[in-house]
């Protein structure tokens, strides 16, 4: 996964620092930094492309430090980034109360959101959407997942009522939902 955005680790590090404090925040930077010249240490851009590397280990600091290794959990990451991301980048879609309209634009926006891959939607109903997302390669299971969540939250907080989804399929590079709501 070559090419994850800046904003992808920005939202870790807001996670960390949110539910675990600025020192937990500091600490978890400084195992995968410990020279000051490194990339996490110096500012972050949002669209700028990241090596997976880094996103890899500060999952994997994640996953064992707060999150008890539970890697699903990695899901309520996902949702935690919907709830601080949708309102700044899906405003339109929260008024509206149309998570459809926000899927579309996420599919649309994924390149520079998130980087890897690509999104594709199929329409079964008004409420209901099959979503295939090709990561173009071996992807790391926080990110299905984190993804996975964030799509999840960001249909709820766009006014589906009682967001459902199922696995269709996954392979070591792909993966296909389907998303239901009322």
């Amino acid at each position: 996964m070559i090419g994850i955005k800046g904003l992808v680790i920005l939202t870790r590090f807001d996670y960390i620092e949110n539910m675990h404090g600025k020192n937990k925040l500091k600490e978890i930077v400084n195992q995968i930094n410990p020279d000051r010249d490194a990339p996490l240490n110096q500012p972050i851009g949002i669209s700028k492309d990241y090596p997976e590397i880094l996103l890899g280990m500060l999952d994997n600091i994640i996953k064992t430090e707060l999150l008890e290794n539970e890697e699903s959990r990695f899901l309520e990451i996902g949702y935690w980034s919907a709830r601080h991301l949708t309102p700044r980048y899906f405003q339109i879609y929260i008024d509206d109360k149309n998570p459809q309209g926000f899927l579309n634009q996420m599919a649309w926006l994924r390149d520079t959101l998130i980087g890897l891959g690509e999104m594709t939607l199929a329409d079964i109903t008004k409420k209901s959407q099959v979503i295939h997302i090709n990561y173009g390669q071996p992807y790391m299971e926080s990110v299905r997942l984190s993804e996975l969540g964030f799509l999840v939250e960001g249909c709820s907080l766009c006014g589906g009522k009682n967001v459902k989804w199922e696995e269709l399929s996954k392979t070591n590079t792909s993966v296909e939902y389907q998303i239901n709501w009322e």
